[in-house]
């Protein structure tokens, strides 16, 4: 009766704790109790019988608090992790700490409808979706759930992760594990994730990188690194990587690439090395991705670029090379072998002028970056071989001063100019931006522009033009902007710096008559001593001519005969003094008698 008491007892318990009941077991040939019809009961007992008393109450060995214990668990009935202990004597043997095997005790315990998610942490269960916020998490939890795919974790206290960090998550398929203090990546930490295809690790403090961290990524796609404390990159550290297209190493501290450090990256398209201590383009490496698509060089320690750096990338579409000072100049081999080139930005590189020598190779151009340069003007035809380009960004250069005329006239594809905060930037030439049937964004904010002229460009057929910024001065020249401004309804915001009476006035709400061709003070004075002036001279010259026309009839009466002075020498006045004023002397005439 006492045995079928405890029968009963064991399948009330058994019942309670239901099909997910799991064993932990600290031995491994530790088995359970099996339960046995009630007519075996006597035979089993006799079959097996108790140890002795000394054996049965000796006490069970103390487990040091410190010390790591060997676990291995045996899920029997749980679907929540059913897949990963299926066959649990093929399953390696893993040293845990207490702590951790706690974590991994409720873990199993727990249904997948039923995962436990930690403090500051979103979990997402129909879409298998994680993001936990910062936090004083220091180790990978082990309670997500089992299906996870996407992980996001930042601003914990996680320093390194090891082959247990993602062990019970092999569905992963994006990790960002950016803005940690994630120092060290070990070994094999990847082996399982064979479906991860984007790992963010940026914003960390990892120094070095091994091969043996990228094990098992053979299908990933996007690997960043940005803002670590890398100083160099050893051979064939990403051999594991085949499927690898996006790889971000910048604002590292690399100084150099040992050689075939990127081999195995046959498929990558996008790499990024801005922000380093490279001082030469690491040509070499470069041959072994011939794939390569996007490069990013800028801000590093080189100061030129050599005939042979690009050679082997001949299908390079976008280059950067902002920030790299290039004190020693670009010659005409620089981007000889970047016929396919579309995009690139060299603001910021210390050119003192155009490069027009090295830019004539890049035929295939679109996209061009050169602002940030201390360059002083923009001469005539600059950009002459480069049919194709259509965007072109001059902006922050601290020492351009002026743009001649038919900058642009051999580039008639160009659909885009941005030419903004120069502030020497005082004139653009008369047909400077004209005759570009395609050009319809046009933007000259924040230059100096006192005037602009109404020929620099056919600003009536530029959909989008711009001109906030500038000291313009509502003087009669900008009679012609203000009424571009009221039919076309842009630019809206285009205030008056000067005269003092209309500063802070938008131009399109002006009247016409404000606009008079006011004067200033020095030029005022010149305009009004030449009108002095001349009417001094006008006046002189009636004066002479008076004197003159006076001194003619002087003359022709001395030749006709009518009255001189006692010497001949004096021209006397026709009515002399001398008579009375009643009278005329006229000439005496005879009268005929037949008149009278």
């Amino acid at each position: 009766m006492a045995s079928l008491r405890r029968q009963k007892k064991h399948s009330e318990e058994v019942a309670e704790a239901g099909p997910e009941r799991c064993e932990a077991q600290q031995a491994p040939h530790t088995h359970r109790r099996r339960l046995r019809h009630p007519a075996t009961t006597k035979y089993h007992r006799a079959k097996h019988r108790p140890p002795p008393p000394s054996h049965r109450h000796s006490p069970p060995p103390t487990l040091q608090s410190d010390a790591p214990l060997p676990v291995r668990l045996a899920c029997t009935t749980s679907p929540s992790l059913s897949l990963l202990w299926r066959q649990p004597a093929s399953l390696p043997q893993m040293t845990l700490s207490p702590f951790a095997f706690c974590l991994l005790l409720v873990g199993s315990l727990v249904p997948p409808s039923a995962a436990i998610c930690p403090g500051n942490c979103t979990c997402d269960v129909d879409s298998f979706v994680v993001r936990c916020e910062p936090s004083n998490i220091d180790v990978m939890p082990l309670t997500f759930h089992p299906k996870l795919q996407q992980l996001t974790m930042y601003g914990t206290e996680i320093h390194t992760l090891d082959i247990n960090s993602f062990t019970w998550y092999e569905d992963l398929r994006h990790v960002n594990l950016s803005k940690n203090m994630i120092t060290e990546v070990m070994p094999d930490t990847f082996k399982k994730q064979k479906f991860l295809e984007e790992l963010h690790l940026a914003q960390n403090n990892i120094s070095k990188l091994t091969k043996e961290m990228f094990v098992g990524l053979s299908n990933l796609i996007v690997l960043s690194l940005r803002r670590n404390i890398i100083e160099s990159l050893g051979g064939k550290v990403f051999m594991h990587l085949r499927h690898l297209q996006d790889l971000d190493l910048s604002e590292n501290r690399i100084e150099k690439l040992e050689e075939r450090a990127l081999m195995g990256l046959s498929n990558l398209r996008v790499l990024h090395l801005r922000d380093n201590k490279l001082t030469a383009v690491p040509a070499s490496n470069l041959a072994l991705v011939p794939d390569l698509a996007e490069l990013s060089l800028g801000t590093n320690f080189f100061t030129t670029i050599k005939q042979d750096d690009f050679k082997y990338t001949t299908g390079l579409k976008s280059l950067d090379l902002s920030g790299a000072t290039l004190n020693e100049g670009l010659s005409i081999e620089s981007f000889k072998s970047l016929s396919s080139l579309r995009k690139l930005n060299m603001e910021s590189c210390g050119l003192r002028a155009i490069p027009s020598a090295a830019l004539s190779t890049l035929t295939s151009l679109e996209e061009l970056h050169i602002g940030k340069n201390p360059f002083a003007t923009l001469p005539s035809d600059v950009f002459r071989y480069n049919h194709n380009l259509h965007s072109l960004y001059i902006s922050g250069c601290p020492e351009l001063v002026h743009i001649e005329k038919h900058v642009l006239q051999a580039n008639l594809n160009i659909k885009q100019v941005i030419i903004t905060q120069n502030p020497q930037l005082t004139y653009i030439a008369q047909d400077a931006l004209r005759l570009l049937p395609e050009l319809s964004v046009l933007d000259l904010r924040y230059n100096n522009l006192q005037q602009v002229s109404e020929h620099a460009a056919t600003w009536s057929d530029i959909k989008h033009w711009y001109l906030e910024g500038n000291p313009i001065a509502c003087n009669c020249s900008a009679a012609w902007l203000r009424t571009l401004l009221i039919d076309a309804n842009s630019s809206a915001s285009l205030k008056c710096a000067s005269p003092k009476r209309l500063a802070g006035t938008a131009l399109r709400s002006t009247e016409i008559s404000d606009l008079a061709c006011g004067m200033d003070s020095a030029t005022q004075g010149l305009v009004i001593g030449l009108v002095i002036c001349f009417l001094v001279v006008m006046i002189a010259a009636v004066v002479v001519v008076m004197l003159y026309r006076h001194h003619d009839s002087c003359v022709h009466r001395l030749l006709k005969g009518h009255h001189i002075g006692g010497h001949g020498s004096q021209c006397d006045h026709p009515y002399s003094h001398r008579y009375h004023p009643a009278y005329t002397v006229t000439p005496t005439k005879p009268v005929p008698v037949t008149e009278l």
